[in-house]
């Protein structure tokens, strides 16, 4: 029996995955213009704040990223990510089982 132990992550994200989908518009016309989408349907707690903290270094300072999720924990999550790192939240809407953030990058 070894006494070594396996760290490797069982999964790895490669850097050509996309992290998002580039935009410009906004999925309507109270929508603000935002410079990437993130998909984070299906996903629970920390996936959704994981991949919206990497995504949201991807996009420019005073760039907006648009975050859907169906984790009702992405309220408070959001919430609280944006306290700490300083990330506003421009918009949020909640219905049909998804919430819908829009975050601008401050720094």
């Amino acid at each position: 029996m070894s006494d070594t132990v396996d760290t490797q992550p069982t999964t790895v994200e490669t850097a050509t995955e996309p992290i998002g989908t580039p935009s410009s518009s906004p999925s309507s016309s109270n929508d603000p213009t935002h410079a990437l989408e993130l998909d984070c349907r299906g996903m629970n707690c920390p996936l959704p704040i994981l991949k919206t903290k990497k995504a949201i270094g991807t996009i420019e300072i005073g760039q907006i990223l648009h975050m859907v999720a169906t984790d009702p924990g992405s309220i408070p999550d959001i919430a609280a990510f944006s306290r700490r790192t300083g990330h506003e939240i421009v918009q949020q809407r909640e219905g049909d089982g998804e919430y819908t953030f829009w975050l601008r990058r401050t720094k």
